[in-house]
């Protein structure tokens, strides 16, 4: 008979205490491959967010909080730059775009973002499309029109012609957030599904913030509609992307703004290594837990396979007397301890898709991060090491079987 269809009937044999193995060992390896693959898509998602953005310029501050902000439309505002000093950056030689970004207001916990039309231009790099592109509607062209993210669509229910009313603040609390009721907003477009933050923002022209804020009487506050005057009212910008005409350029404008008491220029990229040694220390944390897990579940694998060699004994006594030699009861055990792993092999990929696309909702519902579970190599190193360890288990049970005497367990009970 084949090692392997003995291997699956004595499985079958005892199936409690095999499906308790299978589920433990699925746990541990789900739970590992799950972590490895959140994380990996978790850096993803926070790279990608950053490609369209060159480099950012706000108040002095957090660094962490000027991206967050910025790009990923968490965290608080910073204080404003003067619209002076935005005007300052457009005339100078050096720069051939300057994109701003005025923050502080909300619809329904989804941020406002005060920009320009070239937003919409932004590209991950030079030879692609668009990061930003409006499928439905048109861009906006004039004050208090908008353009919202797929994902503001989706949970307000908001499309091409609504009007709706922004609320002062990043909250969505009513008690905390006082509404710009003389200024509603209408939608004039769409953006297309981009897995960005941005599906979770909603753009309108920077002089709205400038007109609902200066009649509103919050110009100055930090994340408000600015600090400086120009035409007796008060304006400016949260955050600036400044794109060089050249390299040399952006090192020398990212010196000379640092030097200044006034501003501070950022590489989002640098920020995010930082961020990265955070995730990496949580991920670890999870493999830990992980792995214990794994060590738990390999246990469990061998004490199944001892339990299993004392009740055969017999049995294998009598193949030892039909014929069966030491490497054949050897590879039996071996090929019991497989079929247990192939089974939790298959029940952990399925358990870790599960728990995958779980943890990806539940982070894209509590930020406006899309994480798409990435292909890691720790998920399959964490494969490798529940078979290493799991057939390393099945060893001393294998010899213990081996060494079984046929006279001693044949003779009369």
């Amino acid at each position: 008979m084949p090692l392997a269809r003995i291997a699956w009937r004595n499985v079958k044999q005892r199936r409690l205490q095999t499906w308790i193995t299978v589920v433990v060992t699925a746990i541990g390896l789900s739970m590992a491959m799950s972590a490895a693959l959140l994380a990996a898509g978790l850096e993803d998602g926070l790279a990608d967010a950053t490609k369209p953005y060159g480099m950012l310029v706000g108040s002095k501050g957090s660094a962490h909080q000027l991206v967050f902000n910025t790009i990923y439309l968490m965290d608080t505002p910073l204080a404003n730059l003067p619209l002076s000093y935005m005007r300052q950056l457009e005339r100078d030689e050096r720069v051939r775009r300057v994109v701003p970004f005025a923050m502080g207001d909300h619809y329904q916990g989804f941020r406002i973002v005060g920009t320009s039309g070239q937003f919409f231009d932004l590209r991950p790099s030079p030879g692609e499309a668009p990061a930003f592109r409006v499928a439905d509607g048109r861009r906006f062209e004039r004050p208090f029109e908008a353009v919202i993210g797929r994902r503001v669509a989706r949970a307000t229910g908001l499309a091409v012609g609504d009007e709706f009313r922004s609320g002062h603040g990043v909250t969505d609390r009513p008690e905390e957030s006082e509404n710009h009721a003389d200024h509603p907003y209408v939608v004039v477009g769409v953006l297309a599904e981009s897995g960005l933050p941005a599906d979770a923002g909603i753009f309108v022209p920077l002089e709205s913030y400038w007109i609902s804020h200066g009649q509103h009487g919050a110009a100055g506050e930090a994340g408000s509609a600015g600090t400086g005057e120009e035409g007796g009212e008060k304006r400016g910008v949260t955050a600036l992307l400044v794109e060089p005409v050249s390299y040399a350029h952006l090192m020398q404008l990212y010196a000379d703004i640092n030097r200044s008491p006034l501003a501070q220029a950022v590489f989002p990229g640098q920020v995010l290594a930082k961020v990265y040694d955070m995730i990496g220390t949580g991920h670890q944390a999870l493999g830990t837990v992980g792995l214990l897990v794994l060590v738990m579940a390999v246990l469990t694998v061998l004490l199944f396979l001892y339990s299993a060699t004392l009740e055969k004994r017999r049995p294998i006594a009598i193949l030892r007397v039909i014929g069966a030699g030491r490497r054949r009861i050897f590879a039996m055990v071996l090929a019991e301890t497989a079929v247990v792993l192939a089974l939790a092999t298959v029940l952990g990929i399925a358990l870790t898709a599960v728990f995958s696309v779980a943890g990806s909702w539940l982070i894209g519902r509590q930020s406006p991060l899309a994480v798409k579970p990435a292909v890691s190599g720790q998920a399959f190193v964490a494969l490798g090491v529940v078979w290493a360890l799991g057939l390393a288990a099945a060893v001393a049970p294998a010899l213990a079987a081996c060494r079984t005497e046929p006279a001693r367990h044949l003779a009369a009970d």
